[in-house]
Formats: structure tokens, sequence, C-alpha cells
């Protein structure tokens, strides 16, 4: 019986992979045609008069996307079956299903408890929805197909941010996107949409008014999938509807997550979107409320909402995004917003599998509490909880690095821009600066009036950044660890050992070379800004001090601005575009990507130099 049943299910797979194979081309299509009305309706690009024809052909659209859903239990030929193959388009169909029939019996024909007007609004809302849904889940499960043919795992990882960033500057260029009194062109869309992906936060135009509510939901979501890595998405979906991700696929997530270990990509990825979702779901409760209008008024509930979604998805993808021209000079003294938007960043820069392990931590079952005898008891055949190596290292380090930042802008800013603070709000601002200038891009304090003492202990913060595996940027926590803890042990003349492990020699070096490139593209992209700024803003206006500061916060994605970016020339915007996305997406992976590594048949004998 159970041999039958397999046979059987084997069967249900052959006839269900050949429907969609015969499928895919008219739902990749469809997908992309329906994509493009979508955001071309709702980015204004069409006159008002051909909303009647973009909502049949939306609907028509719809109808095809169902069909293979509908060809998928056909082929199983049970509902059982049809279920396992498909249960999120089963699920989106079963619940468009419910909403239109209790949109039909609320509708002026049955009840009349909505106007014709709204009827029909309803019933469009409902279709952009459902496609929307449907869309996404067939763009998604193309993207994952696609990434089984590309040769490299990092060719993919490469090309699929510079798609997104194409992506979102065709969308900001369109009439919906921007303020009618606020022209946009090519480049500064593009600076802004590789600002949103690569979660940087420069700007060159003010983000809550150049933009309309439709670009900055654009924005949005290029830092929500950019942070996180559209790899991320595509590999998610495609181990919750059970159809996996191959081989190339797990290894190009893998390069999203600077996971080596394959067999741990699965596992971390539902494990990023979950707490992504959890985590900015908690920072939405947590600072709505204390958001304010220009003139200290609280907002609108409904604007508070958007508020607190737009900084909490700005603050953990660690972008520095925000609504307000001064970002958050106004709320510098403000300790709710100061320990959220602090916390948000914190979690977002450690990495998932820091998160992950934290989170599985078994607390109860650590050594000084077995101590107790209740707990002893329950816990004496449970393995003791151990944390790896990495996530030591991130925590003590991103511990350390935020106290030895706040004191540091503490004592470099109390005369300055602290002077007429009160020691609450000089704390408060110690510690939102010292967590903003690790890649987060918040400011409670106007960068531009800093002293260069302190521009420059901001550039050393940023050039370390967050930690791997995070949304965060720089050459990494534990990159400055290793490096730190190589000339140490040097000196010392034993190996360099931490947390009772010894560091391997491979990784030290990996790390030389990372510190390396890092600098040498800061130092490179600062040369050129110094030719192409120099006519531009003047040498008496922006000294090499705050184009080094430019750089360094381009490269690193933190996106503390010292009065640069917005007097950019075009030569100088695509210097720091260029930087961005090289900082976003590792120097590392980038020559290796490019770089082609041959086997080499022979070695050379060694000889020594002399060096110091």
């Amino acid at each position: 019986m159970t041999d039958t049943r397999l046979i059987t299910r084997i069967f249900t797979d052959e006839r269900v992979e050949a429907w969609r194979e015969r499928y895919f081309w008219v739902n990749t299509v469809t997908s992309l045609l329906a994509f493009a009305s979508f955001l071309l309706f709702h980015g204004e690009a069409f006159p008002e008069s051909w909303d009647p024809w973009i909502a049949l052909f939306q609907s028509v659209c719809l109808v095809v996307l169902i069909g293979e859903t509908l060809g998928v239990y056909i082929a199983s030929r049970k509902l059982s079956e049809g279920w396992r193959q498909a249960p999120a388009d089963t699920l989106a169909l079963v619940v468009g299903a419910l909403m239109g029939l209790g949109l039909f019996l609320a509708s002026h024909w049955i009840t009349g408890a909505l106007s014709q007007s709204e009827t029909f609004g309803a019933f469009a809302l409902l279709t952009q929805a459902g496609l929307g849904a449907f869309v996404c889940l067939r763009l998604l499960r193309a993207f994952s197909f696609m990434t089984r043919l590309a040769q490299s795992p990092l060719h993919v990882f490469l090309g699929s941010f510079a798609g997104l960033i194409l992506l979102g500057t065709g969308l900001l260029m369109l009439p919906g996107a921007h303020a009618p009194e606020q022209p946009i062109g090519f480049l500064d869309a593009l600076f802004t949409s590789t600002s949103a992906t690569c979660v940087t936060g420069l700007t060159v135009l003010d983000t809550g008014t150049a933009w309309t509510r439709f670009g900055q939901l654009v924005i949005l979501a290029l830092i929500q999938v950019g942070g996180l890595g559209i790899m991320s998405f595509a590999a998610f979906f495609g181990l919750a509807f059970g159809r996996g991700m191959g081989v190339r696929g797990t290894a190009a997530v893998g390069e999203v997550l600077n996971l080596e270990m394959v067999g741990r990509v699965g596992r971390v990825t539902v494990w990023i979107l979950g707490s992504t979702f959890a985590i900015e779901a908690l920072g939405v409760w947590w600072l709505y409320g204390y958001w304010v209008d220009a003139a200290g008024n609280l907002l609108p509930p409904g604007e508070q909402l958007y508020y607190s979604a737009f900084h909490s998805i700005s603050a953990f993808c660690n972008a520095g995004f925000s609504l307000y021209p001064d970002n958050m000079v106004r709320y510098v003294g403000h300790w709710p917003i100061v320990l959220s938007l602090s916390f948000l960043v914190v979690l977002g820069g450690i990495g998932f599998v820091v998160i992950m392990e934290i989170a599985t931590y078994r607390f109860w079952a650590h050594p000084a509490l077995r101590r107790v005898p209740m707990i002893r008891r329950r816990v004496k055949n449970q393995q003791l909880p151990r944390l790896s190596l990495q996530s030591k290292i991130v925590l003590v380090t991103t511990v350390g690095l935020l106290l030895v930042g706040a004191v540091g802008f503490l004592v470099l800013e109390w005369n300055n821009s602290m002077s007429a603070m009160d020691f609450s709000d000089r704390m408060a601002a110690a510690v939102f600066q010292s967590m903003a200038a690790r890649t987060a891009g918040f400011n409670s304090i106007d960068t531009v009036h800093t002293t260069t003492s302190t521009q420059f202990w901001t550039i050393l913060l940023m050039l370390i950044g967050g930690s791997p595996g995070s949304v965060a940027g720089g050459i990494k926590t534990t990159t400055f660890f290793v490096m730190l803890l190589a000339v140490l042990s040097t000196v010392r003349g034993r190996p360099p050992e931490a947390f009772k492990r010894r560091i391997p020699e491979l990784l030290i070096r990996k790390s030389l070379v990372m510190l390396v490139l890092a600098l040498a593209f800061i130092f490179i992209a600062t040369l050129l800004l110094t030719v192409t700024e120099a006519e531009g803003m003047g040498a008496q206006r922006h000294g090499f001090e705050q184009i080094l500061f430019e750089a360094s916060s381009a490269f690193c994605t933190v996106g503390l601005s010292s009065g640069v970016s917005a007097e950019l020339t075009p030569w100088g915007k695509l210097i720091i575009i260029a930087c961005m996305y090289i900082g976003r997406i590792g120097p590392l992976t980038l020559v290796l990507a490019v770089g082609r590594r041959h086997a080499r048949k022979f070695e050379y004998p060694e000889e020594q130099v002399m060096i110091g």
C-alpha cells in the first residue's frame, strides 16, 4: 500500500512539473506585464481616462495567473495533492474568494452597504491585492529558476543588487513618485535608489518633501529588499512552499548571508525573514505615539503608524533614511526614540546568525543556574548551552565599540555641539551618535557642525561598521577583532587565541586583505572626489576631511553626511554611487566575482625579506 502511494505521488509530481514547465513563460510574461501596469498605475504614468482599461487588463492578468493554480489541481487529480503542490496559491485564492464574496454581499446590488462607486473601488483594490500576491510568488519563483542557470553564485549576488537599483531608479522617476514642484533627473533617482538598496542613507533630496507617499514606499521597499537581499526572499519562498533552492541557489544565498556551511542556509533564511518582520513590528510598537510635526504637535494616528513603520524598517536595516529634514536632531534628548532606534539598529547590525543563536540559547541550562536545586533536577541531562566563537566576538566587540564610541563623542563634543545641552541630553546624544556611526546613518547632532577630531573619530567607527551576515557595512566587527588580536598576539609572541579558541592563519590573511581593499577603495574615491569637486564646491567650503568623511560614509554604507552629498557634481555623484554599491557587496566579493582564479600546477620557492 505504501509503495502504491509513493508511485502515485511520483506520477503526480511529474504531471504537475510538466504543467508548470509548459506554463512557465505564460506566467513570467503575464507577471511582468501585470507588475509593470501596477507600478505605472500607482506612479501616475497613465491619464485618469485609462483607469477602466487598466483595471480590465489587470483582471485578465489575474485570471491568467490563477490558471496555473487551477491546472495544478487538475494535474494533481485530488484536492489534497493540489494543496500540497500549491499551498500559497491556494491560500491566496481562498482568501481572495472570501473577501470577494463579502464585498459582493455588501455591494449596492445586495445589501446596499456600499455605494456603486465604493463597490467598484473596493473590487479594484481587491483585484490589485490579489494580483500583487500572485505576481510576487511568480517572480520570486522565476528568480529562483534563473539562479540555477547562473554560472556563479557571486554573479547572481552582484546582478540582483544591480537589477534592484535600476528598477528602483525607474520607479523613482515616475511622475507620481516625486512632488510636482521637484523635478527628478536620472542621476538623482539613481543616487537615491542606490542609497536605499545599499542601505546607506546618503541623500541629495529631502526624503520627506521631495518624494510623494508612493516614492517613499518605493524607497522603503528598496531598503527592505536591499537590506535582506532578494535572494533571501526567493530562498524563503522556495523553502516555505516545498520547491527548494537547488545547489546554486543555496550557494548564492550563502554569499548574501556570508555563510560557509551550506547546510545552515535554509534554516538561517527562515530565521532571517521571521526575525526581521517580528523585530520591525516590535519597533513600530515602540515608536508609535512619539512622532511630531514641524510645530511640535503629535501626528494623527495614521501618520503615527506610517512614521513608526518607515523608521522601524529604516533603523533595523541600518539605512538611516528619515522623513524629517534634520534627520533625528529634534529628538536629541528624547530617550524613547533614542533607545528604540538604537536597539533596532544594534539588532540589525549584529547579524542574523547571532540573533538566531541568542534566541535559541538555553539560558536555563547555563552552569551558573545549574547550581539551583530546582533547576538542576530539570536540566541535569541537557547539553550545556554554547555560543559560537563568532557570536562571542560580535557581542563583545559591539558592546565595547558602543561604549568607547559614546565616551569619545562625549569628550570631543562636550564643549562644542553639546555645550547647550543638559547632562541627560548629552548622554542620549553620545549613545545615539555612537550607535549611528556604525552604519546606521541617523544623527541627532548636525554632523556639519562637529569638530574635525569628531569627524575623524566617526570615520574610524564607520570603517569598522557592523557584523558579518547582517545588513550593516564596513569591514565588520569580526575583521577588526581578528586584526587587533593578531597584532597583540604578534607583540606577545603567542598564537592568536580568543575565548579558548585559536584563530586560523587563513582568517587573519583574509581580514588583512579586507582591510587593505577597504582602505584602498576609500582612498581612491577620496582622491577622485578631490579632483571632481575642486571647482564645484570650492576648497574654502569643503576641505579634505569632509570629502574623506563622505567617501568613508558611502563605502561603509553609513549615510552620515558632512554636507557634501547635496552639492556633488554629476561625476561626484557617480563616484559616491560606486562607493555605495561596492561597499554593500563587499570589495572582496567584487574582486572574487570579477577576477578569474586558475589552479596553478607549480609553486615558487620561498625567500625571506626584511620588513619593519
